[in-house]
This record gives C-alpha cells, sequence and structure tokens, in this order.
C-alpha cells in the first residue's frame, strides 16, 4: 500500500498539532528557524520533519554539541509520532523524518 499518497494535507495537519502539543515550536514554512521544526507535505515521500538551527548560530567548534542535541531532539520527535500512531523513515541521512501514516 502505498501510503506516502494518503490525505497529505491532514496528515501534515496531524503532525503539525500533536508536535505542537508536545511543546515544539513548528515553523509555519519549510525553514527552521531558533530551532524550530519545518513540517511540509511532499507528495512523493509523506510528511516531512526536520530540526535545525540557523547556520549563523553553529560556529564549527559547536559542532559536536550540535550533533549531540540534534540526536535527542530526533529521539523526542520518533517518540512523540510513533506513541501517536505514525509510522516513521529517516532521510537524508537521519536529517528528515518520514511520516507516512
Amino acid at each position: 500500500m502505498d501510503t506516502a499518497s494518503s490525505p497529505g494535507p491532514d496528515l501534515e495537519r496531524l503532525v503539525r498539532q500533536e508536535l505542537t502539543d508536545a511543546g515544539f515550536t513548528v515553523e509555519p514554512s519549510l525553514s527552521t528557524a531558533d530551532g524550530g521544526l519545518g513540517v511540509w507535505h511532499d507528495p512523493t515521500r509523506g510528511v516531512v520533519v526536520t530540526w535545525g538551527a540557523p547556520a549563523a548560530r553553529r560556529p564549527v567548534s559547536r559542532l559536536v554539541r550540535y550533533a549531540t542535541i540534534r540526536t535527542a531532539v530526533q529521539l523526542a520527535l520518533r517518540t512523540v509520532l510513533a506513541d501517536a500512531g505514525h509510522q516513521i523513515t529517516e532521510d537524508h541521512d537521519g536529517q528528515e523524518l518520514i511520516v507516512t501514516s
């Protein structure tokens, strides 16, 4: 069954609401400003969830700390989405979570 073509806008709204209810800042657009989440529907993959801090705020000396924080945030996102019953995969070396149902 191809779940990526399921009702994308409805799934996107649901994912946005679940993440907001869990305390995340969900950005209104694809960009991830100030450590917020970018959430959008990709018709070929599903609902994409990505987190990041602006590049200007990531000096090279803090890349290890940033990677550790990214890992913690990704785990939290996976936990919230899985607890809500969603199917989740990773894309782009774990930089994106893809919600398909």
